[in-house]
C-alpha cells in the first residue's frame, strides 16, 4: 500500500539513506510519475531519479519547493506525493 508523503520531514525520513526509495506523483486521470528520491543528511541535499526520462537531479531542501526545479514539493503540498512500500 503506497505511502502518502505530506511533510518535508517524513520525505527526509522516508528517503533517508535509502537507495532503493521509489515515490511516484499521482498525476491526473491516476497515471504516475516514478521517482527514486534519497536524502543525503551529510549532503544536506536530495537526488533524484526521473524513471520516465531517466534524468538526474540533487536538489537542496528550498529548490525541492521550488516548481522552477521540480513539481515534487508541490506535489507533496497537495497530497500527491507518495512512497512505493
Amino acid at each position: 500500500m503506497p505511502k502518502k508523503i505530506t511533510s518535508m520531514e517524513q520525505l527526509k525520513r522516508e528517503a533517508k539513506d535509502q537507495e532503493d526509495a521509489e515515490f511516484f506523483i499521482l498525476l491526473r486521470g491516476y497515471l504516475r510519475s516514478s521517482k527514486r528520491i534519497v536524502w543525503e543528511e551529510n549532503e544536506k541535499k536530495f537526488f533524484i531519479i526521473n524513471f520516465i526520462d531517466d534524468t538526474e537531479q540533487e536538489l537542496t531542501e528550498a529548490q525541492l519547493m521550488d516548481k522552477g526545479y521540480t513539481n515534487i514539493g508541490y506535489a507533496m503540498t497537495k497530497g500527491a506525493l507518495f512512497k512505493d512500500d
